[in-house]
């Protein structure tokens, strides 16, 4: 179903990669990848260390205490919405070391190269990614 091409991995090894995206943009995407994950993984630090600084602060205060609790509530928000990009960005990621990357996974077909560039986490091509959000698509 899906065309491959077999070309250098990072480790030396051969690496499948989807046919129209060239190693070179591939290696770009893959770069962008882990740098949005790394951020991640430092806004997630972040977030441990506020968290841990709002639970210090004892107060007897009725509204610094609901002020706090606001606080705590947008970190566990925040954190889930990083966990789930973390997730895509995960598969995306595998999605490369298995050749799949590129590809929409509802249709079969090459996702474009703009969308991956804006998006490189992607899944699905602009299409379906507008019939999921609208929800007249189930993943």
């Amino acid at each position: 179903m899906h065309a491959h091409i077999n070309a250098k991995h990072r480790n030396g090894g051969p690496s499948p990669e989807p046919i129209g995206l060239p190693p070179d943009t591939l290696d770009h995407l893959r770069e962008v990848l882990l740098r949005e994950k790394e951020a991640i993984y430092a806004l997630y630090q972040d977030d441990v260390h506020a968290a841990r600084e709002i639970q210090q602060e004892g107060s007897e205060d009725f509204e610094e205490l609901a002020t706090m609790d606001v606080d705590r509530e947008m970190l566990l928000a925040l954190s889930e919405a990083e966990r789930e990009k973390l997730r895509l960005i995960d598969d995306a990621l595998a999605r490369m070391d298995d050749g799949t990357y590129g590809i929409c996974q509802r249709s079969g077909r090459p996702i474009a190269a703009d969308r991956l560039h804006e998006v490189p986490w992607a899944r699905y091509c602009a299409e379906h990614q507008t019939l999921l959000e609208d929800g007249l698509l189930r993943e």
